[in-house]
């Protein structure tokens, strides 16, 4: 799975990564993943017509959950740490585009599901990028009602 584009580990069971190729997404089964979850556009660069296809062929379950790159939205983030939750003890790939949505909700995730520390969840993220404009503010909002400021660790 080393070979996905701008991988991140987080642990033994969940990783993000930009979108996969064709070829990438058709030997993922060999690498142990069990869900996949897709928060680009079906119309995003790099997408894969077939995406849905490949993956269930391999006894994969998929879900794209598209999330507007200008436009994030709170009810997008639940919906996935619902559904991340449900599958917190298999193989999960969390991707889009260019792994920044992805890097994203996931920081949020283990932040406020995980009980992960700020500082450390944001390290992962920032290893990717460092968000701004938009999704600086929609990371601030949804962590602001645990009492907690992404501006901290922002740098």
């Amino acid at each position: 799975m080393n070979a996905l584009p701008t991988l991140s580990v987080v642990d033994e069971r969940l990783c993000t990564s930009a979108q996969p190729t064709p070829e990438q997404l058709s030997a993922l089964g060999q690498t142990g993943v069990r869900h996949v979850i897709n928060l680009a556009l079906p119309t995003s660069d790099n997408a894969v017509a077939d995406e849905a296809a490949r993956l269930t062929a391999q006894g994969i379950n998929y879900l794209q959950l598209p999330v507007q790159w200008e436009r994030p939205e709170g009810v997008q983030f639940t919906l996935f740490a619902q559904v991340l939750w449900a599958m917190r003890e298999d193989t999960v790939l969390v991707h889009c585009a260019c792994n920044m949505r992805a890097s994203a909700f996931v920081f949020l995730y283990r932040v406020l599901h995980e009980a992960v520390p700020l500082s450390e969840a944001a390290a992962l993220m920032h290893a990717v990028w460092r968000p701004e404009g938009v999704w600086h503010e929609f990371l601030c909002e949804q962590l602001a009602g645990q009492g907690l400021d992404y501006r901290e660790v922002a740098g």
